[in-house]
Parts: C-alpha cells; sequence; structure tokens
C-alpha cells in the first residue's frame, strides 16, 4: 500500500483598506445631525440657516459648524468645496429675477480649529479647498477629526438682493494616499 499525507492551509485572505468618513454638522443653536459616507452621504445636515439679514449683516459668531472624522482604516487627504449655490425668491412673493446675487454677496469665512481661515470670500466663488486636521496635517490619519466654523456677512445691497434666498450645498472629498 502506498502512503500518502495531506496538508492544506485555509483562510487565506487579502483584502483593502477602506476611505470613510463621518460628518456632523450643528446649526448655531440647534441639534447636530450625524452621517456618514455609508448610511445616507445626501441627507447630512444643513451648515448653517440665517433669516432676516440686511445690508451690513456680520455674524459675529459662527452660524454652524461642521466636524469631520477619518473613520476608515486608510491614511487620507480631505477637500471642502462648494457644489452649487443658488438665489431662489423667498416666500414674500416680492422677488424677481433681478434679485439674483445674494450668493455672490455673501461673503463666507470657514474657519479650522486652529483659526486658520480655510477660505474667506464670495461663498458663490468657493474653490476646492485642501483641508487639514486638527493638528495642522494635511494627511489625515484614521481616527483624527477636526471642526470646521462658517460665519458670514452681507456686502450686498437691498436692490439686487431684497426678498432673496441663497441655498448651498456643500462636499466634503477624501482621497486615500
Amino acid at each position: 500500500a502506498a502512503w500518502q499525507a495531506v496538508t492544506q492551509n485555509n483562510g487565506s485572505t487579502a483584502s483593502t483598506l477602506g476611505v470613510h468618513m463621518s460628518n456632523v454638522a450643528t446649526v448655531n443653536g440647534a441639534s447636530a445631525v450625524p452621517c456618514t459616507d455609508v448610511s445616507l452621504p445626501g441627507t447630512c445636515g444643513a451648515i448653517f440657516d440665517v433669516s432676516n439679514i440686511t445690508p451690513g449683516y456680520s455674524s459675529t459668531t459662527p452660524v454652524g459648524t461642521v466636524q469631520i472624522t477619518n473613520t476608515g482604516t486608510e491614511a487620507s487627504t480631505f477637500q471642502l468645496s462648494l457644489k452649487s449655490a443658488a438665489v431662489t425668491g423667498d416666500a414674500s412673493g416680492y422677488w424677481t429675477t433681478a434679485d439674483n446675487t445674494l450668493c455672490g454677496d455673501l461673503v463666507l469665512t470657514v474657519t479650522d480649529s486652529t483659526g486658520h481661515n480655510v477660505w474667506l470670500g464670495p461663498l458663490a466663488k468657493m474653490p476646492i479647498e485642501n483641508i487639514t486636521d486638527s493638528n495642522g496635517n494635511s494627511v489625515w490619519n484614521p481616527g483624527t477629526t477636526d471642526i470646521f466654523s462658517f460665519s458670514l456677512s452681507f456686502s450686498g445691497s437691498a436692490t439686487t438682493d431684497e426678498d432673496s434666498v441663497c441655498t448651498a450645498v456643500f462636499t466634503w472629498g477624501q482621497n486615500g494616499v
């Protein structure tokens, strides 16, 4: 009889790292609204909701904050960008298409937790901005976080912005390194 021996290597696997983030938006004075890129990323809370502004308005405190956290397993870089900014009329019914400059007349200041201005300029012209973690690192390790504060001022006039609403959509991007 011939003898036989057998060995077997079970469970060999290969896996990848993942890029994932959490986003917790807090409109000043309201409850925090958390979301993640995995669970309903399109339903993250609004960052600000400011009404009844007039020429010369300037927020003395942030109108909203967003805490971003690298919840993935891979070191990553992060960006903030304005996806869209659209002007519409308010519920008064007095708005006309000539009143279309509000998003460009709002000056947006986005500041990180170190006090560094991520963006300071017209809301409607915000480009893609690279953002750092709370330690000022451009590469965010898993578990790192930072809080971004949003403030607004109004440089417009009643003649072109009266009865207007600016609705802005911001996107937070993450790229593995």
